[in-house]
């Protein structure tokens, strides 16, 4: 390997790469391995070669980063000059090892932002990087489909993840999980709390929903619909599988794919363990459970095999509750996030805006106990 090829260059976190590039390179017949290469590459643009896109990674890297053989990378690369993506640098010995470019991108990527770790590995994940797994754990019809599928299933989502506006993924235009009304334990939907102008609803976990625009955007190679719909579950299985995507369910004043005005009212609960464990996204069905105990019934909130109170535990096998207006109501979604996230100023904005709405209603809730 490679050590002076395959440090870290960019020093901001993420990089970039033209997803209509990536489209146009399986519509020429790209497999998975020539468009990791090429995000590989895109990874390796360096500061001093930015806005003339060179590279310093080559076939090393793409091995490292990847998973596939020496010779496999080589022949990614291959294709890549081939049909016009790349062009090799010859050279230049005025220049230290170090700083060496190799490659460099045709077109200068602008478009699509990506998190480092997607191609470096993150923490215990450094030395099996996300796309290494793709290419060894993807699981589908053949293993070239799982791979590709899974790829540009990602790549996608990428593209329709806007935490500043929908706290994840947006829902209105690609993938969202259904949440529908529940009983609790004394049969009610909704309990009001008395003196208060609020009531807590209970719900539970429907079906997972996704646009047949987006299927048909991410998998528009595969042109039959029921084809397309099998491995668009397919791979987004294996991202689920291979914990890059997660739910929230979230509570919004509205259904979003009905009215514009809809906006998120807070984050109910985070389903994602290592998350929770590492308190980095809040959420506040914790919170909620504790005026329920307050308000209703003190035997009403979640409960261990000790009859103590226990956060972790799931009511009904997955059954939640939230507190809204009694006039105005709530409307519970799941929205789904992407792990691996660019930090970029829009991921800034979106978890400061969701720290906020936290924030505000956790004093609403703390009235609520105190009442």
């Amino acid at each position: 390997m490679d050590k002076q090829e395959d440090s870290d260059k960019q020093g901001k976190g993420f990089f970039t790469v033209n997803l209509s590039l990536i489209d146009g390179m399986v519509k020429k017949g790209a497999a998975a391995e020539e468009l990791m290469a090429y995000l590989v590459l895109a990874r390796g643009i360096d500061k001093a070669g930015r806005y003339a896109a060179l590279s310093t990674h080559g076939a090393n890297s793409i091995g490292n980063r990847t998973g596939c053989s020496n010779t496999r990378a080589i022949k990614a690369l291959d294709w890549l000059v081939q049909h016009g993506f790349i062009k090799p640098i010859k050279a230049d010995t005025n220049q230290s090892k170090r700083t060496s470019h190799k490659w460099q991108l045709v077109e200068v990527p602008t478009e699509l932002p990506l998190a480092n770790e997607l191609a470096d590995g993150i923490g215990r994940g450094k030395g099996i990087p996300p796309m290494e797994r793709i290419y060894n754990q993807s699981k589908g019809k053949t293993i070239g489909i799982a791979r590709l599928d899974t790829l540009m299933l990602l790549l996608h989502l990428y593209k329709h993840q806007e935490l500043s506006e929908y706290g994840g993924i947006n829902p209105t235009a690609a993938i969202y999980r259904n949440w529908q009304t529940a009983e609790n334990c004394q049969g009610e939907k909704v309990t009001d709390l008395d003196g208060t102008n609020a009531a807590i609803y209970e719900i539970t976990g429907g079906e997972r929903t996704h646009y047949l625009d987006f299927s048909k955007e991410a998998l528009f190679y595969v042109a039959e619909r029921t084809e397309r719909t099998e491995r668009f579950w397919d791979a987004f299985n294996n991202l689920q599988r291979l914990n890059w995507l997660y739910e929230t369910t979230q509570i919004w004043s509205a259904d979003p794919s009905e009215h514009k005005k809809a906006e998120p009212l807070y984050t109910l609960y985070v389903h994602d363990r290592d998350i929770r464990k590492r308190n980095s996204e809040p959420y506040l069905a914790n919170a909620i459970n504790q005026v329920a105990i307050k308000q209703v019934n003190p035997d009403y909130g979640f409960f261990n095999q000790d009859g103590e109170f226990d956060p972790e535990a799931d009511l009904f096998g997955g059954q939640f509750r939230y507190v809204a207006n009694k006039k105005t109501g709530g409307f519970p979604i799941g929205i789904y996030r992407l792990k691996f996230r660019p930090p970029t100023k829009d991921t800034g904005k979106g978890m400061a805006a969701e720290k906020h709405r936290i924030e505000n209603w956790k004093d609403q809730l703390s009235r609520l106990v105190s009442h």
